[in-house]
């Protein structure tokens, strides 16, 4: 393969665009950390320490960039992703027992996000700076409403309408990071992200093709908004340090700023008889969100045990202070209109992996990560993940493969007027997210 031909295949890589993950109909308030893991990392649990020499470690820990030689790398990733998220009911006999789930909406999101970014190395410092595709807030709920015409009618369960939720846009980023090191067992990084959002669109509501009191409106209240682009930024700061030849630490901060949206007509606040954020939608004006996004710290660890095959052991403990999250709405006057402030506590994740490598110089990798969720214990979501590798030369290919399962309780989202429910919802989510990365070092 040429160099004219591999830098083409990583362009077309990177021009795919767009990925899905995590409580998605959350993501929308901001209730989510961005995250950006290569393939060999999310194989690993999303370890920083997994990111040397990679310029994703300017998203993570920057110190993780340096090496004392020279180098110039070209990397390209591919993020596909798939999302099904299932709500139900449960279904009581006449003496109130329990019989079944009946599930009323399933939505299946599908998308591609790309990455392209070069690293540069000397003796004495690593650089790096790459585009990167950061958020994808793609959320597409459809509920179809039957009507019910009784046995005489020719079709007996006309459509009667929509319930409707459609959020979308895509958060890119521009990265630049900088590392050195202090001595010969340290390394400081530091890195700047600036954002910006693209193809923002909102909608929330009912859509009646028929008048029906199973529908949640009689009129259309569905109107679709173009909110302008989103901007903000992150500061990233990191060290590592190597305490032995077989043991290396890492710690590093993401400072995440604010993030500034213009023109949503949705309203992030809580609900009182949940405890859990929910939206409300005025459909006669627009506001501007400031979003005051929370810290994350992060202590990891890498380990190379005595073994005749290569084994590398990586963990991490991440704290993310979502004492600080604020969302405020402002009119066009600049005053505010809503504040939602919900003062969660700090959340915290755990990841681990193991690499192994056999005979052949083919790496087997596994991790594991558990994430509390801020809004609620039932969010708390667990991962697995697997991947393997390939190198020749001077290229390198990875793949990372996660898969999540969870489930929590919430609300119906457009309840029907006097309808009475003794019991909430059940929201089911899986997901799955492959990520291939290709390498070249010139």
């Amino acid at each position: 393969m040429t160099r004219k031909h591999l830098l083409t295949l990583l362009l077309i890589m990177t021009l795919s665009a767009g990925s899905l993950f995590g409580q998605a109909y959350f993501k929308y308030m901001g209730l989510e950390n961005i995250s950006k893991n290569t393939a060999r990392s999310l194989a690993l649990g999303g370890n920083s320490l997994a990111l040397e020499q990679n310029p994703v470690a300017g998203l993570n820990n920057p110190a993780a960039l340096f090496k004392a030689a020279d180098a110039l790398v070209v990397y390209s990733n591919l993020n596909m992703s798939s999302f099904i998220e299932r709500r139900s009911f449960p279904v009581q006999d006449s003496f109130g027992d329990y019989l079944a789930e009946n599930d009323y909406v399933s939505n299946r999101y599908q998308g591609f996000e790309g990455d392209l970014a070069v690293y540069y190395s000397q003796k004495g410092f690593s650089a790096s700076a790459g585009w990167y595709s950061l958020e994808n807030y793609n959320y597409d709920y459809q509920e179809e409403i039957r009507s019910d015409l009784g046995s005489g009618a020719y079709n007996r369960d006309p459509l009667a309408g929509y319930h409707k939720i459609q959020f979308s846009g895509l958060t890119h980023g521009i990265n630049v990071a900088l590392a050195h090191d202090i001595g010969e067992r340290f390394a400081v990084g530091y890195a700047y992200t600036h954002y910006f959002g693209s193809g923002f669109e909102e909608g929330y509501g009912v859509i009646p093709i028929l008048n029906d009191s199973k529908l949640a409106s009689s009129d259309t209240t569905y109107i679709p908004a173009n909110p302008a682009n989103g901007t903000g930024s992150n500061v990233n700061l990191g060290l590592t340090a190597k305490v032995t030849d077989r043991l290396q630490l890492g710690l590093h901060t993401t400072l995440a700023g604010i993030y500034t949206m213009e023109g949503t007509h949705m309203i992030a606040g809580m609900d009182s008889s949940l405890l859990l954020p929910a939206y409300t939608v005025d459909t006669d004006s627009s506001y501007k969100v400031i979003i005051d996004r929370p810290n994350t710290y992060s202590l990891s660890l890498r380990y190379i045990p005595e073994n005749e095959l290569k084994t590398i052991l990586y963990a991490q403990f991440d704290i993310t202070d979502w004492t600080s999250y604020r969302a405020g709405y402002f009119d066009s006057g600049d005053s505010l209109i809503s504040l939602f402030s919900p003062e969660y506590s700090p959340s915290w994740a755990l990841r681990a992996g193991i690499e192994h490598e056999f005979f052949t110089g083919i790496p087997l990798r596994f991790g594991f990560t558990y994430e509390k969720n801020p809004m609620n214990n039932d969010m708390n979501r667990s991962t697995i993940n697997v991947g393997s590798g390939w190198s020749s030369d001077n290229l390198t290919l990875d793949i990372g493969i996660l898969i999540y399962q969870n489930m929590y309780y919430y609300s119906d989202l457009f309840p029907v007027e006097d309808e009475v429910r003794t019991t909430l919802d059940k929201v089911k989510e899986n997901g799955l997210r492959v990520n291939v990365s290709l390498s070249y070092a010139f």
